[in-house]
């Protein structure tokens, strides 16, 4: 386990899929994160630039999180690289009357390293 916070996933690509959300794209390049929504009620919405940090807590299991200020909102990740799964919480239009709260769980579909 590494209690260093850094950028561990830097090279990373990796695509995965929620049961009702659909599947999404993430990549980490040079401490930062861009996303693409494949398919399901998101598609083709994009983030891109988003500082990312993470933290090893396992062997293959990442906490990964970032701030998205324009939405705004504040994802968390649980990466679980052996079991092949993502757990999210997400907080989007935080302060808003359009808040909304997401905690779910998602199928890890490929992974690749640069």
């Amino acid at each position: 386990m590494n209690d260093e916070v850094s950028h561990l996933l830097d090279g990373t690509i990796m695509q995965y899929t929620y049961g009702e959300m659909g599947t999404v794209r993430t990549s980490y390049n040079d401490g930062h994160i861009s996303f693409e929504w494949l398919k399901g009620p998101l598609q083709g919405q994009t983030g891109d630039g988003f500082i990312y940090r993470s933290r090893e807590v396992g062997e293959n299991q990442y906490l990964v999180n970032w701030h998205e200020p324009d939405l705004p909102g504040f994802v968390t990740l649980f990466i679980d690289f052996k079991a092949g799964q993502v757990h999210s919480s997400l907080i989007a239009a935080y302060g808003s009357d359009e808040e909304q709260i997401h905690f779910d769980s998602a199928s890890i579909d490929s992974v690749e390293h640069a």
